[in-house]
């Protein structure tokens, strides 16, 4: 796999790759060439591989083997596990570390630069005088340039060193959540949103690993039987599944053009950090979220109204050195709410602002919602993309498909696809 310039696609959200030929960035979905004038492009992050085109053939090797029968990959625990008290999980995983956290205490000393007095609790590493707005650090952590270790939920020593760091407040993670709900006061009725915000808003680091993601998948729709083939650029994966996964990915796109070490400076303020921990979960994160997004996508791109997967075939590509902490504000559901109750989770990204709420209820409903962060910011060409599902068909030897137009595909993929771009 050789290191390839990518940008996003301006017309349609998937990824376009350099062509010296064409003397721009092509991108294969949707046949758009952006000229080299147009872009100036950052140093090469990751590995990525483009689609080979062959006489207008697409080859595809990495996804031509013969694709599996699609089986539900969720375990029979799943809806418990989601459903269940979270601090109850986090005592299971690591006692210790839950346990700090449940007696910390709320202190106070003099801020050294205007002496005002600076509160905040005992597990933070990094505190700011609300009058002077100066910064100050433990001497133990000033020294050492470390976080407090025995905070960490998991195993302290599967940390990843690298993160992006939080540019979003808290205070602006609030407002995006109430802006959310206000717009779904039904669903919120009987909830005080803005109560639960001040008392059990919490800062999370999380930690995931970058892929990329190709899929060739068969579906049975009303319209027929087809083949399509998308890719995900640049996925963030969850290495930690004690929250919601399906709640987490509705947090794309991430910037990663911006990933710094990871060091006591990024915890200012109570956050919570946690290590990856390689159990069947994580092993199955992706598989069930392509399963649970993969024929919704296909829905809005070609109009449909039923969609089931049949069988598919994938390839995942994991980046070299792509394991970080990513910054995520998290509003959990009621502590005292039982798995028949209608429980509500909220996410923020801490880098970009975008918010998702989840109602679950047993399986009764389950349904996410988004909002776009309320300040669209500029990412760079290392940024998670999705490209728009196309439909294909194989021609010849060696795994050479034809990208069809038979089912047109809605002409606003700019739009369905906007909520991957920036």
């Amino acid at each position: 796999m050789e290191n390839v310039q990518i940008i996003q696609c301006d017309t349609c959200g998937g990824p376009a790759y350099a062509e010296q030929q064409l003397e721009g960035f092509f991108c294969s979905y949707c046949e758009n060439l952006m000229p080299w004038s147009s872009y100036s492009i950052t140093n090469m992050s990751f590995r990525h591989r483009p689609i080979i085109r062959v006489d207008d053939l697409w080859k595809l090797t990495h996804v031509g083997l013969p694709e599996e029968t699609v089986k539900d990959p969720r375990h029979p625990d799943e809806l418990e596990k989601r459903t269940s008290d979270t601090n109850a999980l986090l005592a299971a995983l690591d006692p210790r570390t839950a346990e700090t956290w449940e007696t910390r205490e709320w202190i106070s000393f003099p801020c050294p630069n205007c002496g005002a007095t600076i509160t905040g609790y005992s597990t933070q590493s990094v505190f700011e005088c609300a009058y002077c707005k100066n910064k100050s650090m433990p001497e133990e952590v000033f020294q050492s340039g470390k976080y407090q270790q025995d905070l960490v939920f998991g195993y302290d020593f599967n940390m990843y060193d690298l993160a992006l760091p939080f540019t979003i407040t808290e205070e602006a993670a609030k407002k995006q959540m109430l802006e959310l709900a206000s717009r779904h006061p039904g669903l919120f009725k009987g909830q005080d949103i803005a109560q639960r915000l001040e008392t059990d808003l919490q800062a999370y680091y999380l930690p995931y690993r970058l892929e990329d993601i190709s899929l060739k998948a068969t579906v049975d729709t009303e319209k027929g039987k087809f083949t399509t083939y998308h890719e995900r650029i640049n996925w963030a994966l969850p290495s930690s599944t004690t929250l919601d996964i399906y709640l987490l990915n509705e947090l794309h796109p991430w910037d990663f053009g911006s990933v710094s070490p990871f060091t006591a400076a990024f915890l200012e303020g109570d956050v919570r950090i946690f290590a990856p921990v390689n159990n069947e979960e994580r092993k199955s994160a992706l598989r069930r979220l392509l399963w649970r997004e993969t024929p919704p996508l296909i829905k809005d791109a070609f109009g449909l109204n039923k969609v089931k997967l049949l069988s598919w075939n994938y390839d995942f590509r994991r980046h070299t050195y792509a394991y970080l902490n990513l910054p995520i504000w998290f509003l959990d559901k009621q502590a005292e709410s039982s798995s028949s109750d209608l429980q509500i989770s909220m996410a923020v990204n801490g880098q970009t602002g975008k918010a998702a709420v989840l109602f679950l209820q047993g399986d009764k409903m389950d349904e996410i919602r988004v909002l776009e962060a309320e300040q669209q910011v500029e990412m760079s060409s290392e940024r998670s993309m999705v490209s728009p599902p196309v439909r294909i068909e194989y021609v010849k030897s060696p795994f050479l498909y034809r990208k069809l137009t038979g089912l047109e595909q809605k002409s606003n993929l700019g739009r369905l696809f906007g909520r991957f771009k920036r």
